[in-house]
């Protein structure tokens, strides 16, 4: 004989669905994981590697500018280098490690026995790709400056 159906039950004797009351919320659905950090940190590495290539090229660019390449006369020079490989730089002649001052420069020549009689020494500079990168030909007659 069927059982009459228990209190709460539907009528096949299963449990009726429940009803969200009001007080309950249901749980929230599970965050997908960002997939958004990789491109942070690329992004970072490029602005970085760019930052470094433009200083690279501003330092090397203002290097350029005050080397002996570029000495008129009235200019003050220091050596950077030394007496056998000199290493020439135009400076302020205020500088207390300006040593020499240009009287004349000589263009398109490398004969440093044109400055005989104009100054106290001389300096010559020729398309020697290994050592120099400005490709010109000239000769700088400079006198040293007496320091006080």
């Amino acid at each position: 004989m069927a059982q009459p159906p228990q209190p709460g039950t539907g009528p096949h004797g299963q449990q009726p669905p429940q009803e969200a009351s009001p007080q309950q919320s249901p749980a929230p659905p599970s965050a997908a994981p960002s997939r958004n950090g990789g491109i942070g940190v690329r992004r970072a590495l490029g602005i970085a590697g760019a930052v470094v290539v433009l200083a690279a090229v501003a330092v090397g660019y203002f290097l350029s500018q005050d080397g002996a390449d570029r000495a008129e006369a009235g200019d003050c020079l220091k050596n950077n280098g030394d007496p056998i490989f000199p290493d020439l730089r135009v400076v302020d002649c205020g500088d207390p490690d300006a040593a020499f001052k240009v009287v004349q420069v000589l263009h398109d020549t490398v004969d440093t026995a044109r400055c005989q009689g104009v100054s106290d020494i001389a300096y010559e500079e020729q398309a020697d790709r290994a050592r120099h990168k400005s490709g010109k030909r000239f000769v700088l007659c400079f006198d040293g400056i007496k320091k006080k």
